[in-house]
């Protein structure tokens, strides 16, 4: 072996317990960042308790990790290497004080929490476009993780999303909540002026929210169809060219996404096209086309815009679901190959 090769008989457990529980006030403090909130004091006692379950943590699996290190890539030990890993995740769940069912793989109890969690709250599911948009991002994402090559590009695409564009869109997600919080005891279905400022705000931040996660989603399409596109490329894409995209009809796979925002409003809202009239019911949206020369104009009476709101709401929480979807899908993956290749493991001489 060589001599720069670091395995777990020389892993030094102490020292990494240390540096997780030195770590934990910089994981607090940007998960804190991430939603925006103030970064909470942790305590003497919460220190100790994580303390606790980091050193637990590591003196449970290091002995399991160090089997499997044994183990060495011998594909006829690829059971016993199952074994090892159901073990130690057996372990875990119960640690966590999740109950398995009688003589169920950890695994597959596994497995069935991630499906518990991807089911919505039901008043989510009572909406016809939250309906719509869930399903048309499941059926998208088990398209492309069904196509070749497509797992791995898919997760390429989720994290090259995560790393350049996720902070902007928590940002405009907290703004929504934010928005949403302070609405919550306000009729918004009566014209006033105050009430098309706030239900146009809202469709302004979502419209960004959405331009935000299209890109991911567009890309998911691509990959579906085995024309895989480099993440900096659908970063180049104006919000038009995506929705253009949405409404091609070589993109079937996209078109639970039609309607769910209106263009011409989204760029009216962008530079401050938007007019009202209280004595005529209306919302008048104009958007100027400079290339074209061309005006288009959207009028909308408030029934109308607090219909599309909900409407585009409804979106943005249907598509947030993509990366648990993908999780989901690939952690089943990952169980059903291990379980093939256990049962087609080469006999032991």
């Amino acid at each position: 072996m060589n001599q720069n090769t670091v395995t777990l008989d020389s892993f030094d457990r102490e020292s990494f317990k240390v540096q997780l529980q030195n770590a934990i006030p910089q994981i607090v403090t940007e998960m804190s960042d991430l939603f925006e909130r103030p970064t909470p004091r942790i305590t003497k006692r919460d220190r100790q308790e994580m303390s606790a379950d980091i050193s637990w943590s590591v003196d449970v699996s290091v002995p399991k990790l160090l089997k499997l290190e044994n183990i060495n890539g011998e594909h006829e030990r690829i059971a016993e290497g199952y074994q090892v890993l159901e073990s130690l995740l057996r372990t875990y769940l119960r640690r966590a004080k999740i109950r398995l069912k009688p003589n169920e793989d950890s695994f597959d109890c596994f497995l069935r929490k991630s499906a518990a969690v991807l089911k919505p709250p039901y008043l989510l599911r009572r909406r016809k476009q939250f309906r719509v948009v869930r399903a048309g991002i499941d059926l998208l994402v088990r398209s492309a993780v069904s196509a070749t090559g497509g797992m791995d590009e898919s997760q390429k695409l989720i994290e090259e999303f995560g790393r350049k564009h996720f902070k902007e869109y928590m940002r405009f997600a907290n703004t929504i909540d934010a928005r949403l919080n302070a609405y919550r005891s306000i009729d918004l279905a009566r014209l006033t002026q105050q009430n098309v400022t706030r239900l146009t705000d809202l469709y302004r931040d979502m419209a960004a929210a959405f331009e935000t996660r299209l890109r991911l989603v567009v890309g998911l399409n691509f990959i579906a169809k085995g024309d895989i596109k480099a993440y900096d490329d659908l970063r180049a894409c104006g919000y038009n060219v995506l929705l253009q995209a949405v409404d091609s009809v070589q993109n079937p796979l996209l078109h639970f996404l039609n309607g769910a925002v209106d263009r011409h409003v989204r760029n009216a809202l962008m530079h401050g096209s938007v007019s009202s009239s209280l004595s005529k019911g209306v919302i008048t949206f104009v958007n100027y086309a400079p290339h074209k020369k061309k005006e288009t104009v959207i009028v909308w009476k408030m029934s109308e815009l607090l219909h599309q709101n909900e409407r585009l709401l409804m979106t943005v929480l249907g598509t947030g679901y993509l990366e648990q979807l993908f999780g989901h899908y690939r952690l089943w993956a990952t169980v059903g190959a291990f379980r093939y290749l256990c049962a087609n493991a080469p006999a032991q001489s």
